[in-house]
């Protein structure tokens, strides 16, 4: 009988002591919690679907609709335009983008459309209006590049401001709910007046309160012989590595911290 109530009671004190143990280290835990709120924020991080750590940089709308994307919902629009460099063909930069994205949120939730518009610049995409292309799209995300190079030496700079703003203008009156980014088109080896007019196009998208993806920050320096191994033999367009050079900074904005 003596032994029978002498386990009962070590039996009692093991269950005292677990449950005391729990209970102690979810005080403390509480405690931490209180004391390194950073710490806290970064343990709720953690529980969030990976999709939205990616989507870091985007606005709360479009995270809303990537959200309703990965419940079924239709896939966000992101329409690509500008010159040839901004290709329609599989080894160009919107295609390698659109594997990225597949391959970080999953497929079904961006859809990429090209229009591409080969020796375009503002003057002939504003007089032969193809805004009216991008709007029918109904884009969720302009991505556009504005014939910067093609611009270069046959617009002037003052008139390709002064064709930029009225063609955005436009798009912002017709499709009011699309983000818009700017970016430059591909850089090229020595040039002189066509990096100036790019910062240009910066300073433009910084004053109108567009975001501007600079990718030139991962291409080599526009003096260095290396950028020639990346564009065609003309420099008209990227090759394959130029392409994948263009890609990987967008995809480092559209899916940010990608591990």
């Amino acid at each position: 009988m003596n032994k029978i109530v002498t386990a009962c009671v070590v039996i009692l004190t093991l269950c005292a002591l677990i449950l005391g143990n729990h209970h102690w280290n979810q005080k403390i835990s509480s405690v931490k919690a209180q004391e390194d709120p950073a710490k806290s924020e970064e343990m709720k991080q953690e529980e969030q679907p990976k999709w939205q750590k990616y989507a870091a940089n985007l606005s709360a709308p479009l995270k809303e609709k990537i959200k309703e994307a990965q419940e079924g919902g239709a896939p966000l629009k992101l329409v690509a335009a500008g010159s040839e460099s901004t290709s329609i063909q599989s080894t160009g930069w919107p295609a390698m983008l659109q594997s990225k994205l597949d391959a970080a949120y999953g497929k079904n939730i961006f859809a990429i459309e090209v229009l591409s518009y080969p020796e375009g610049t503002t003057r002939t995409f504003l007089n032969e209006k193809h805004m009216e292309d991008i709007n029918k799209q109904k884009p969720d995300i302009l991505l556009l590049e504005p014939f910067s190079l093609n611009d270069n030496g046959n617009v002037g700079l003052e008139n390709t401001l002064l064709n930029l703003e009225e063609i955005l203008s436009d798009i912002k009156q017709t499709s009011p709910e699309a983000v818009i980014y700017l970016q430059p088109s591909h850089p090229i080896f020595n040039a002189t007046f066509y990096p100036k007019e790019v910062d240009a196009l910066k300073e433009f998208a910084e004053e109108k309160d567009f975001t501007y993806l600079d990718h030139w920050t991962n291409w080599p320096d526009g003096n260095d012989e290396k950028i020639k191994t990346m564009l065609t033999e003309d420099q008209q367009t990227p090759n394959v590595e130029g392409n994948k050079v263009w890609a990987e900074y967008l995809a480092s904005y559209f899916i940010k911290n990608e591990k």
